[in-house]
């Protein structure tokens, strides 16, 4: 017949193991889990970067198209030119 003092204190050892056992569980859980406080820091600083990031777009966009008039001009005053020197020349030529 199996002691029942043995028993009480396999009880116990086994109840200890899974006390220790649950608690660096759930301190395990708690430790890798972001707080929600946390979670709305990232969120407001990743709301902050995309507002960055678009008003960065759209001055670019701006630039950019400032540029292609730029281009635009200077390729219609070159135009011009190429037809102003066609023109000269052709005289001087017709000329002698």
């Amino acid at each position: 017949m199996p002691n029942a003092n043995g028993a009480a204190t396999d009880l116990k050892r086994i109840a200890v193991a899974l006390a220790v056992a649950a608690i660096l569980g759930v301190w395990s859980f708690a430790g890798t889990r972001a707080s929600s406080d946390d979670i709305v820091a990232v969120r407001a600083e990743i709301k902050e970067v995309e507002q960055e990031s678009k008003e960065r777009y759209e001055a670019l966009s701006e630039t950019v198209e400032e540029i292609k008039d730029s281009v635009q001009s200077e390729a219609v005053a070159a135009a011009s030119f190429r037809a102003q020197v066609r023109s000269a020349l052709e005289i001087r030529n017709q000329s002698p």
